[in-house]
């Protein structure tokens, strides 16, 4: 126990040591950034220079305020494109309709690998009460809920499972495999009173 916590320290210093240095080298290249050089002030005067002379010869000139600003806005538009909200909400929107295409696809596709036929299914039991299905050898309490969630509740609608109702099963449930290999509709007709 002793060894596993001097182990967690030394990795704890070792990552402070490491993040110390990390953020020195930072701070430093940051620094060295931020620092002007000598050529970068002459560079600074002589642009400063020229942008004075531009506004010179602009006053000279005396174009109106608004065609400053279209000039301006025209030389930002064509450097920057900003997505309106209208493109967001449009490709939202496309969005949308992609997921639905390709959940109807999914469906569509499903209906259409599902054979056989579709056995008996009820929303709740009969009068009220559902058989046991765990007398059933191979449903045990979760494959009972299982069933129960699929609209089976009575041993009646197991034992009239037909080949096709099987193949039914198995395409839209996740317990089809078991109920053939477990033999349920023999085990349910034996349960019929």
């Amino acid at each position: 126990m002793l060894e596993i916590a001097s182990e967690i320290i030394i990795c704890l210093l070792l990552a402070t040591l490491i993040g110390f240095a990390l953020g020195y080298l930072v701070a430093k290249s940051q620094s060295e950034k931020s620092k002007p050089d000598t050529n970068t002030k002459t560079e600074t005067k002589n642009t400063a220079e020229k942008e004075v002379q531009k506004v010179e010869e602009l006053t000279a000139e005396a174009p109106s305020k608004e065609a400053l600003v279209v000039e301006e806005t025209t030389s930002v538009a064509e450097d920057v494109e900003i997505p309106t909200e209208n493109a967001i909400e449009n490709a939202l929107e496309a969005l949308e309709a992609l997921e639905h295409i390709e959940e109807k696809e999914a469906e569509t596709a499903k209906e259409e690998s599902a054979v056989g036929q579709k056995p008996e299914l009820l929303s709740e039991p009969r009068k009220g009460e559902k058989d046991n299905l765990t007398d059933i050898k191979g449903i045990g309490p979760k494959v009972e809920e299982k069933l129960n969630a699929s609209g089976i509740y009575h041993f009646e609608q197991i034992a009239n499972w037909s080949e096709e109702n099987m193949i039914w099963l198995e395409a839209h449930t996740l317990f089809a495999s078991r109920a053939k290999k477990e033999a349920w509709v023999i085990g349910s007709k034996a349960l019929l009173p």
